[in-house]
């Protein structure tokens, strides 16, 4: 009876992981080792706050969902003994590479691996580069400031204007009132 619970839960998460992989933008596998639970959890909770999932699976499961799932050069890599977790992207790749890379710099035994984004395999590097890019609310931020610029100056440029022609004004004002 035991057997077959077990068969149908290994199953469940290869179907999962496949999922994953054809239904998600993407994901970025990181190798974990000798990690508390506790921080594990903290981790988890801020990717759930990102709007996406950190799943640590077997990497025989995993091993399988990729094979299946056409991405060889990823399962390769995952043959190693150590255990892999997944972050799984649902929106923008760039906050999940941030939020690993930031939890790999705090703790030694999780380093990122390799990452699928999109039907392409990214290698440790391009991981970490994707990480150092600002987000997507940075880069909206920065093209509503980089417009609002010239109306800014713009703005500016009048209000001196208007300034020189009322202290011109007032210079003649007081002008007069000494003449007189």
């Amino acid at each position: 009876m035991s057997e077959k619970y077990g068969k149908k839960v290994r199953e469940l998460m290869v179907k999962e992981m496949k999922d994953i992989i054809s239904e998600k933008k993407g994901f970025v596998l990181s190798n974990v080792e000798n990690i508390k639970a506790n921080e594990i959890d903290v981790f988890r909770k801020k990717m759930r706050q990102s709007g996406s999932q950190y799943i640590v699976i077997k990497n025989k499961l995993a091993n399988i969902a990729l094979k299946e799932s056409g991405v060889d050069e990823l399962a390769s890599s995952i043959a190693d003994k150590k255990t892999h977790g997944i972050g799984v992207i649902e929106d923008d790749p760039v906050v999940i590479a941030k939020i690993m890379s930031e939890f790999s710099k705090k703790n030694k035994g999780f380093n990122l691996d390799k990452g699928y984004l999109e039907g392409r395999v990214l290698s440790a590097e391009r991981v970490k580069e994707l990480a150092d890019l600002p987000s997507r609310e940075q880069l909206l931020a920065m093209i509503v400031g980089t417009m609002n610029a010239p109306i800014s100056g713009f703005v500016g440029v009048l209000s001196s204007v208007l300034r020189s022609v009322l202290y011109a004004v007032n210079a003649i004002k007081e002008k007069k009132e000494q003449a007189a």
